[in-house]
């Protein structure tokens, strides 16, 4: 019983280990498999341009002020320029199409006991490259992941939950139209991460240990 215990905390561990990676994406239906195809997703083409974003209640999160203390707002891309994903409207870190932008956007759940575990959204910018990075509570990064430049989907899913979620610029001059916003936060969805093939080899090798263990164990 003792040597089956040992097994089993063995296999634990691993198992643990392995949910716990957060997970880069760069392919919106390997993010959406990753989230278990369970997800909120705002195109911001119902919303009226021009409107400051505060909230996305129904995607459960909240964006922090932008460096002048102004909100990301809805625009046309008409105005925006770029690359379309979803027209209309996409969301810019600006209001008045003056370069450079106004800074990162930063994002955090609404409720402040819930974690962000998974994100994932266009970069429809048209040329720069765009960051997305998780931090954790104590504003640790957790995990990064940049997109293609002009048009690219990226995203993260993190099975432990980020507590701010930042979109930020590699290069270029910071103007960052997005599209296609998605998001599962923790309290709403549950994570169901995609493990890596070494992960599941390990899995596997501790599987068969505990059954052969098990096996002495009963003869």
């Amino acid at each position: 019983m003792r040597r089956r215990t040992t097994y089993l905390g063995i296999l634990t561990f691993l198992v643990i280990s392995m949910s716990a990676q957060a997970t880069p994406f760069t392919d919106e239906a390997a993010w959406r498999t990753a989230v278990g195809n369970v997800f909120a997703f705002e195109n911001f083409d119902s919303i009226v341009a021009g409107t400051s974003i505060t909230q996305l209640p129904a995607l459960g999160i909240a964006f922090d002020p932008l460096n002048d203390g102004s909100q990301p707002t809805v625009q046309a891309y008409a105005q925006t320029g770029g690359m379309v994903r979803s027209s209309p409207n996409n969301l810019l870190n600006d209001s008045d199409f003056s370069l450079p932008g106004r800074g990162p956007y930063n994002m955090r759940a609404i409720n402040p006991a819930d974690l962000v575990f998974g994100v994932g959204l266009w970069n429809v910018g048209g040329d720069d490259q765009l960051r997305m990075t998780f931090f954790d509570s104590a504003d640790n990064i957790v995990e990064q992941v940049v997109s293609a430049s002009g048009i690219g989907f990226f995203g993260i899913v993190n099975p432990l939950g980020g507590t701010r979620v930042q979109i930020d610029f590699v290069g270029g001059n910071g103007y960052a139209p997005v599209d296609d916003l998605q998001t599962a936060v923790r309290g709403t969805f549950e994570p169901n991460p995609v493990p890596e093939p070494t992960s599941l080899s390990l899995v596997a090798v501790a599987l068969g240990t505990w059954a052969s263990a098990r096996r002495r164990v009963r003869t």
